[in-house]
């Protein structure tokens, strides 16, 4: 039977029993976001809790530690808000991470000390609540010290890198709470319970707790940034009731999740490793959502969140997140795509979410991500007005157009591009190029072409030229760069001689029609144990490729960008090699369980992640999610209407279920056991055995044969 995953609280589907009643969190069990500390690889430099309007770090060895504070626009990176008992910081036995509070424990003497540090939505600001409980025989008065200090600036650019504060704050008391202020801004610390003693010339309080045996003391301390008058404000009302903003924290919490369980499936299994790596991806759309009234997009979606890296939004990362956005926050999607052909993607990579800049230099992945964005929205909503609707003076489509054209002259014969010699596709860091003219971009551009036409169709606007060109396009990288005896692709140097790169980026053309039975099956020959599998994930670069780095995770072979792995199985799936797919997914199901997040890369070879990186948790995380739904599960949304469904179950978990799917007005279940799948609709069920698909036509359930993929048409 299946794992219970999910309960109704107040009519709202969440999974698992995310909080329990009363305002206190419930076990980590029972909440599928929160993490045990004992079973987390995340190192202390990257642990971070989110609000939406603030990012701040945990130093989680210490019991009562924050480290940093990011609130676009303000930054203090370097703040530390921390406690001691008995004049000594307190260790950490034991912590539990959850997206918006840490809760940590450990004991001075006869004393134990848990804290929670959570951040209260709608404020940039947190409390940190410091619990002593007498463990010993006799009436103890503990001395409990406070310590804050550190810079403050404003910064206007939020990129790769999370920006640094470096002056010096002003400390003053006002009202019995400590001001670091810088001009107009300031951070405002303040404790909630009378008898705290601040010292503004070090920025320290004091305050000594008397309590019974086995009785407990608590002091609330409340932090604030932004613009003096906002944090001091913001200030005032936490402190006047600290407990009743830790239940607004929980009560929120249980409301996002809420949200995110009525949009989205939920997914039972008998393995409880698949349910915890499905759970686990979704955790990125609560951490990167933002509403921050400085920003230019409400809500904004970022690439990254965590301290403050990557709030920008770059196109290729959140481009990933194309089929399972629209189903999340269709707006949202609208309004993000929007902002990235304002900010013209052919000539940056990302724009700045304060002021809707462009910055950095063109990604040549851009334009696969621009059309694949609008392509998958519109499918998977029908919100065919869409295309009509005009930026910067141009359609929708007259913009997809162009960039499912890119690079292509239309008055001459389809030929190959050359990017150049930028290192800026795999970013290889050992000197070995990958440049020029190389064949999983232009192999990609098969499906822009396609893409382009299909939407093109749609919106009643033909240009079956595109058709015509995409297929002497997959005509053409065979006869000019498939090598029979590698059964790989070469590419072009600038020299013009041929070369070779194992990268993992060749399989992103499975399930686009342009590789033919000699090409599918060369490139599934090299998913091996001794090229690019291991048993904890699939390399980025073949282990036989001269280029090969362990050190670089991403691309160069240690490991794999976060969205490569699950993007390529569904696109194993969606090709019809699900065993194929079976195999890249069963090594990952660690993710679900050893990291809080994830960051923009993990490794292949060893339960670890990238660690030179501030993309911690990276937007395209969803992926996963994404992959289960569409790939795993078989869903397909047609653009006439129809709904496909042809499931793959895996070995390692032939039992499973996705339960409350929403795709275009209908909600659906679907439910695999024992070589059968069954899909229940509207109080409509029907069955049909594993390699069948069901059709849901209208309000009506057709039994069908897999619609497989055919030669010139858009992909699934």
């Amino acid at each position: 039977m299946f794992r219970p995953t999910a309960i109704l609280l107040g009519g709202v589907l969440l999974w698992s029993t995310v909080l329990a009643l009363g305002g206190q969190p419930a076990h980590e069990a029972d909440d599928p976001f929160a993490i045990d500390g004992a079973a987390s690889i995340m190192e202390e430099a990257h642990l971070g809790i989110v609000n939406g309007k603030l990012t701040a770090g945990i130093r989680f060895k210490d019991v009562a530690w924050v480290d940093g504070l990011w609130a676009p626009p303000y930054v203090s990176s370097d703040f530390g808000l921390h406690a001691s008992v008995h004049g000594k910081p307190v260790a950490t036995q034991k912590y539990t991470w959850r997206p918006y509070r840490v809760d940590r424990s450990g004991t001075a003497g006869e004393v134990r000390v848990t804290s929670v540090t959570a951040l209260v939505p709608g404020y940039r600001a947190g409390v940190l609540a410091i619990t002593v409980e007498n463990t010993g025989k006799q009436p103890q008065v503990v001395p409990v010290a406070i310590t804050a200090d550190r810079t403050l600036d404003r910064s206007a650019g939020w990129e790769f890198a999370a920006p640094t504060s470096k002056t010096a704050t002003h400390r003053t008391m006002e009202d019995g709470r400590l001001v670091l202020e810088v001009d107009d801004r300031a951070i405002v610390v303040q404790a909630a319970e009378k008898g705290l003693a601040w010292d503004g010339a070090t920025g320290s309080g004091r305050v000594e707790l008397a309590v019974a045996p086995g009785a407990r003391a608590t002091l609330h301390v409340v932090f604030s940034m932004g613009s003096k008058l906002e944090a001091v404000a913001a200030c005032q009302t936490l402190a006047a009731d600290p407990r009743k903003a830790l239940a607004t924290v929980e009560d929120t919490y249980r409301a996002r999740c809420g949200e995110l369980g009525e949009k989205l499936p939920r997914l039972e299994s008998t393995n409880a490793a698949l349910v915890q790596f499905y759970d686990r991806s979704l955790v990125h759309f609560l951490m990167n959502r933002w509403d921050v009234p400085e920003f230019i997009l409400h809500p904004y979606y970022s690439t990254g969140s965590v301290r403050g890296g990557c709030v920008c939004d770059y196109l290729w990362n959140f481009g990933e997140t194309w089929e399972i956005l629209p189903l999340v926050d269709a707006a949202a999607a609208r309004a993000h795509i929007g902002q990235f052909l304002k900010t013209d993607m052919t000539k940056h990579f990302a724009f700045n979410p304060l002021g809707g800049e462009a910055f950095g230099p063109w990604y040549m992945v851009n334009q696969e991500k621009t059309v694949g964005l609008i392509y998958y929205y519109v499918k998977n909503t029908g919100d065919t007005a869409f295309l009509a609707e005009k930026v910067d003076g141009k359609t929708i489509l007259e913009h997809v157009l162009a960039h499912g054209r890119f690079g292509d002259d239309p008055s001459k014969p389809v030929a190959l591009i050359d990017y150049g010699s930028s290192n800026s596709h795999l970013e290889l860091r050992r000197g070995y190029p990958y440049n020029h003219v190389m064949p999983d971009l232009n192999g990609r551009r098969y499906a822009n072409y396609l893409m382009a036409w299909r939407l093109a169709e749609v919106a009643g606007k033909p240009a079956p030229e595109l058709r015509e060109r995409a297929a002497a396009l997959k005509s053409l990288l065979k006869q000019s760069l498939w090598n029979p005896k590698t059964r790989w692709f070469d590419f072009i140097t600038g020299e013009g001689r041929k070369d070779t790169r194992y990268t993992v980026q060749m399989f992103k053309l499975f399930g686009s029609g342009v590789l033919d039975d000699e090409e599918t099956a060369g490139l599934l020959g090299h998913l091996n144990e001794r090229e690019f599998f291991s048993a904890e994930g699939l390399h980025s670069m073949s282990k036989t490729d001269i280029a090969y780095d362990q050190v670089d995770i991403d691309n160069g072979g240690g490991g794999n960008c976060t969205c490569f792995p699950p993007q390529i199985a569904e696109r194993l799936y969606k090709s019809g090699h699900a065993a194929e797919a079976e195999e890249i997914l069963r090594r990952l199901l660690w993710w679900g369980q050893r990291m809080p997040y994830w960051g923009d890369s993990l490794v292949a070879n060893a339960i670890d992640y990238r660690k030179d990186t501030p993309l911690q948790c990276t937007i395209d995380g969803v992926t996963v999610a994404q992959c289960i739904i569409f790939g795993m599960f078989g869903v397909c949304q047609q653009f006439d209407g129809d709904l496909v469904i042809d499931p793959h179950p895996p070995a390692f978990a032939a039992d499973m279920a996705l339960r409350g799917l929403k795709l275009r007005g209908r909600v659906l279940d679907i439910v695999v056991r024992d070589g059968q799948f069954e899909v229940t609709m509207h109080g409509q069920s029907l069955r049909a055995k594993i390699g069948q698909a069901i059709v849901i036509h209208g309000d009506r359930l057709l039994q069908s044969e897999p619609k497989k993929l055919e030669p010139g048409s858009a992909p699934q």
